[in-house]
C-alpha cells in the first residue's frame, strides 16, 4: 500500500499509467487528420458561397484537457485509493489490544469491542498471537499472548470500570511485554498519571495504533449544597463540543418508586470547559435525591452520589417545662437551636405527638419523665433505626432512674445524684476532655483548650461501661456514652445542653460532634478527617456505565484507604458509611 498523506492505493502501480497520459494527449490531438489541400481552379466558382456547417481542423484544447483529465481519474480510481488509511502493520510481531477501561469510554464501550474483535481478526489471518490488557483490570502475570481465535470470546466478559488506571499498573505492564510487539491502543482519551511514559516504552517495542471516539467526554462534580441551593457543575473535554448538560435529580417518590424528581440545564460559555447551575429544591424533595446525572450519559464520570451533606435532618427537640421565663441563654434547648436551626428542620411538640411523625432524630434535653406507653412507642421508633439523644441535666441528677438497672433509654446506669468540679463546696478543677479514641465517632475532632467541665452525672462501673464511652473527660471519666439498640442508638451526654455545667455549647466542638452523631449535617461535609483505625462499609456502589448497586455484601474497607483515596477493585466509588 502506496501513502500520501491522508490518500493511499491498494494497487499502487497502476499508478505508472499517469506517465503515457503525454502521448494520449498528442494522440488525441490527431484526431481527426488535417485536411490536404488541392488546387483545383473551379474552385473560383465557389467564391461568396456560405457554409453554415463548419469543423475544426483540431480538437480544442479544453476538450483534450477534459478526456485526458478523464483517463487520470480512471486510472487512480482503477488503483485503489482509501481515504485516511488505517496504517498498517508489517511483520509477524504479537500484537497487544490495550484498552483503558474507564467509565469515560462506557458510553462507546459496544463500538470499542467491535473495533477489538476486527483486530483480532485481522491478526488471526495473518497467523499472529495476540493479549488483551485492561488497564483498570491489571492481572498479576500481565497480558498473555495466544492465538486470536482464542481472544475473541473474552472481549463479551469485559465493562468499563469507575475508577481510573494507576501508574504503577501501568509500569507494571510495560516491564511484563516482550521486546517487540505492535500495540492497538483503545484510548478513552483522558490524561491519566503514567500514561506518556507507557506509550514512549510501546513506541520503543512495535508499531502503536490509537483508536479514540470522537464523542467529547462529559462529567459531573459532586453536589454542594450553598446558601439554601444546590449548587451542580459539569465538564466537558473540549470546549467545542456541545452547548449544554441536562443534569437530572433522581431518587425514591413518597410511593418508594425511584424517579427523576428534579432537572437542570448547564450551559456551557464559548471557550469554558466547566458550566455550573443551580437547583433550589424543598427539603422534603432534596431529602430524597439519591444521585444526580447529566441525561443520556451512561458513565460513572456523568453521576455523582448524594450524601448526608444534602439532606436535611428532621429534629424533635423536647425540653422540659422552663421555670426560668426570660432567662433565654439559660434554655435548656437555645444552644441546641442555635447549632441545629442552619442545617436541620425542628419539630416541637411532645413526645408522644412527635413520634409519629418519625423524626431521624429525637433530643430530650434533661426530660426524666416519660410513660410507659410513650417508652414502647420510642422503643419501637429506636429499633427502626431512629437515635435518641439525651442530655443531662438537674432533673436526671436528681432523680432515680437507671441506678439499681439500666434504663431502657439510658445507655448505661447511672449514679445518684452528680458530680461538682471547680465549685465552692469542691475540690479541684473544672475537668477538659480527653482526646477521642479510634472507634469513636468524635474521632479526629480538635478540642478545644477552653472546653471545660464543671458538672456532670457519673455512669456507673460495668464490664461493658468501656466499650460504650465514645468521649471521655481528662480523668478517664465518660462524657459521652452510647449503645445499640435494633438498627438505632440511644446517646447520653453526661452534662448539659446549655452553658450551665460546662463551657462545651458554648464552643464550635459541640456542633462538630452533633454532625459526627448525625443529628445535623454540614453543608460540603466534614472534609478530610483523620480515618486511621475505622472500618467503612459501602452501602451502594457505582459502576463504569453509572450504575448505582447495592454493596451488602462487600467486606469492610480500612479508613487508611478511604483516605488515600487510592480507587480500584478494592475501593471502588460508591458510598460508604461508619460509625
Amino acid at each position: 500500500m502506496l501513502t500520501l498523506g491522508p490518500l493511499a492505493f491498494t494497487a499502487p502501480w497502476l499508478l505508472l499509467a499517469l506517465a503515457a497520459l503525454p502521448i494520449l494527449w498528442l494522440l488525441l490531438r490527431a484526431i481527426p487528420p488535417a485536411p490536404i489541400r488541392r488546387r483545383f481552379p473551379g474552385v473560383t466558382l465557389l467564391l461568396g458561397l456560405t457554409d453554415d456547417e463548419t469543423q475544426s481542423d483540431r480538437t480544442p484544447w479544453w476538450l483534450l484537457l477534459i478526456r485526458t483529465l478523464a483517463v487520470a481519474a480512471a486510472i487512480i480510481g482503477l488503483a485503489g485509493p482509501v481515504l485516511n488509511p488505517k496504517p498498517e502493520t508489517s511483520g509477524n510481531a504479537p500484537l497487544l489490544i490495550l484498552i483503558d477501561g474507564t467509565w469515560a469510554e462506557a458510553p462507546t464501550w459496544a463500538a470499542r469491542l467491535d473495533r477489538a474483535r476486527a483486530a483480532l481478526r485481522e491478526a488471526a489471518t495473518e497467523g499472529r498471537e495476540t493479549a488483551i490488557a485492561v488497564l483498570t483490570a491489571p492481572t498479576p502475570e500481565g497480558p498473555v499472548f495466544r492465538p486470536a481465535e482464542a481472544q475473541l470470546s473474552g472481549l463479551a466478559a469485559l465493562s468499563p470500570a469507575a475508577w481510573p488506571p494507576r501508574a504503577a499498573d501501568a509500569e507494571a505492564l510495560a516491564d511484563s511485554l516482550p521486546a517487540a510487539v505492535d500495540t492497538l491502543w483503545l484510548s478513552d482519551g483522558l490524561d491519566h498519571p503514567g500514561r506518556a511514559a507507557l506509550l514512549a516504552d510501546l513506541d520503543r517495542r512495535g508499531t502503536v495504533t490509537v483508536f479514540q471516539s470522537p464523542r467529547p467526554t462529559l462529567a459531573l462534580a459532586p453536589a454542594v449544597f450553598d446558601d439554601g441551593a444546590i449548587r451542580l457543575t459539569a465538564i466537558r473535554d473540549r470546549a467545542e463540543t456541545l452547548d449544554s448538560a441536562t443534569i437530572a435529580a433522581i431518587g425514591p417518590d413518597p410511593s418508594g418508586v425511584v424517579r427523576q424528581l428534579a432537572t437542570a440545564e448547564a450551559r456551557f460559555a464559548p471557550s469554558e470547559t466547566t458550566a455550573e447551575v443551580a437547583l433550589a429544591l424543598p427539603p422534603e424533595i432534596r431529602n430524597r435525591i439519591t444521585r444526580f446525572e447529566i441525561a443520556g450519559t451512561p458513565s460513572a464520570g456523568a453521576v455523582t452520589m448524594t450524601d448526608d451533606a444534602l439532606a436535611r435532618r428532621e429534629v424533635a427537640l423536647i425540653t422540659p417545662a422552663s421555670d426560668r421565663e426570660g432567662l433565654q441563654l439559660l434554655a435548656p434547648d437555645h444552644y441546641l437551636r442555635q447549632a441545629l436551626a442552619p442545617n436541620a428542620d425542628l419539630i416541637d411538640g411532645d413526645l408522644g405527638d412527635v413520634i409519629p411523625a418519625n423524626p431521624d432524630v429525637i433530643i430530650l434535653a434533661d426530660v426524666v419523665a416519660v410513660t410507659e406507653t410513650e417508652r414502647a412507642a420510642l422503643l419501637d421508633w429506636i429499633d427502626g433505626g431512629g437515635l435518641l439523644l439525651r442530655f443531662a441535666g438537674p432533673r436526671l441528677a436528681a432523680s432515680d432512674i437507671g441506678r439499681d438497672t439500666e434504663d431502657s433509654l439510658l445507655p448505661v446506669r447511672l449514679r445518684a445524684g452528680g458530680r461538682q468540679v471547680g465549685g465552692a463546696m469542691s475540690w479541684g478543677e473544672p475537668k477538659a476532655l480527653r482526646a477521642f479514641q479510634p472507634g469513636s465517632p468524635f474521632f479526629g475532632l480538635d478540642l478545644p483548650g477552653e472546653v471545660a467541665v464543671r458538672a456532670q452525672v457519673m455512669a456507673q462501673p460495668d464490664p461493658t461501661l468501656a466499650e460504650r464511652t465514645i468521649a471521655a473527660l481528662e480523668d478517664g471519666t465518660p462524657l459521652v456514652t452510647r449503645k445499640r439498640h435494633g438498627s438505632g442508638q440511644i446517646v447520653l451526654v453526661h452534662t448539659t445542653a446549655n452553658a450551665e455545667w460546662s463551657s462545651l455549647p458554648l464552643s464550635g466542638l459541640f456542633v462538630a460532634m452533633l454532625e459526627r452523631l448525625a443529628v445535623s449535617s454540614r453543608a460540603g461535609g466534614d472534609g478530610d478527617v483523620d480515618l486511621t483505625g475505622t472500618v467503612w462499609t459501602a452501602d451502594a456502589i457505582l459502576m463504569g456505565d453509572g450504575e448505582v448497586v447495592s454493596a451488602e455484601d462487600r467486606a469492610g474497607v480500612p479508613g487508611e484507604a478511604i483516605a488515600a483515596r487510592d480507587l480500584g477493585p478494592d475501593l471502588p466509588p460508591g458510598l460508604y458509611s461508619g460509625e
